[in-house]
């Protein structure tokens, strides 16, 4: 299996429902398919900001914003 680092916004989302909803961090790992330290990454940020998208995450490109995905 192979390990992914990226997740979008949505994707964050999800796992901050699972550990809500009980899971533990390597339960969601495993099902998500990154690495316990994503995680715990985003749920930290969560907890510190009640978001899951960093600071200046949106990019402008033509004019457009544009999400971008989660790099952790």
């Amino acid at each position: 299996m192979s390990q992914r680092s990226h997740l979008t916004d949505s994707e964050a989302w999800r796992v901050v429902g699972r550990l809500e909803g009980g899971q533990t961090q390597a339960e969601v790992a495993q099902a998500i398919g990154v690495s316990q330290s994503v995680i715990s990454r985003i749920w930290n940020h969560f907890l510190e900001t009640g978001s899951v998208q960093a600071k200046n995450q949106d990019k402008v490109v033509d004019g457009q914003q544009r999400p971008m995905k989660i790099v952790i």
